[in-house]
């Protein structure tokens, strides 16, 4: 019985190590969130131990592979916020599902902002980052055109302006260049989109 006892007692140690780290790993994640929130767009291990209560050597443990706890926190958010892409629209004609789109966007554009902004800082140094970048992109676009008329998607240069200014890039310059309040920007990009979308009737 001892010898059968022996590997059970080594798996359940193994596990117990497993379930800790998983906590450990989701607390940086928590607190690099939390920071990142709070205008500290590139927390350090020190901070992050600080905030989260783990001890420096955990941090520097767990941030040691950046990579893949990036990769957790782009999945973990992009979870989030699709959900809120894909909702069917109240309106049927595709000016109003233009309107619900351009509301949509500016709420989550906001919300992502000081993310957006951190993961700009990592971009070039890391290659999952700047190919997450361009599937946002992608999606960006995909969003756009499902509710677009054939004759303003077909526009190439009427397309380029509306999904430049309904972008999250157009909503950085604003927020943090210009240093507009989310309802000054707001404002900036619905009167740019809709003289646009005017100009194409």
């Amino acid at each position: 019985m001892a010898v059968k006892a022996e590997p059970v007692a080594k798996k359940e140690k193994t596990d117990g190590r497993k379930q800790r780290s998983a906590r450990s790993r989701d607390k940086i994640k928590t607190s690099i969130l939390t920071l990142i929130h709070a205008g500290n767009y590139s927390p350090r291990a020190i901070d992050i131990s600080e905030h989260s209560g783990l001890s420096i050597r955990t941090v520097f443990r767990q941030i040691d592979d950046m990579e893949s706890l990036l990769r957790e926190i782009a999945g973990d958010m992009g979870r989030e916020i699709l959900p809120r892409f894909l909702q069917p629209y109240l309106a049927t004609d595709w000016r109003g599902q233009f309107e619900e789109q351009m509301q949509r966007r500016l709420e989550i554009w906001e919300y992502i902002l000081p993310v957006r902004l951190a993961a700009s800082l990592r971009r070039f140094q890391s290659k999952f980052l700047l190919e997450e970048y361009r599937q946002f992109l992608e999606i960006e676009r995909a969003s756009l055109k499902s509710v677009l008329p054939e004759s303003v998607i077909l526009d190439d240069v009427l397309f380029a302006a509306l999904d430049e200014a309904m972008g999250i890039a157009c909503w950085i310059n604003l927020r943090m260049d210009q240093g507009l309040s989310p309802l000054a920007a707001e404002a900036v990009v619905r009167r740019i989109a809709n003289a646009l979308i005017t100009s194409a009737e």
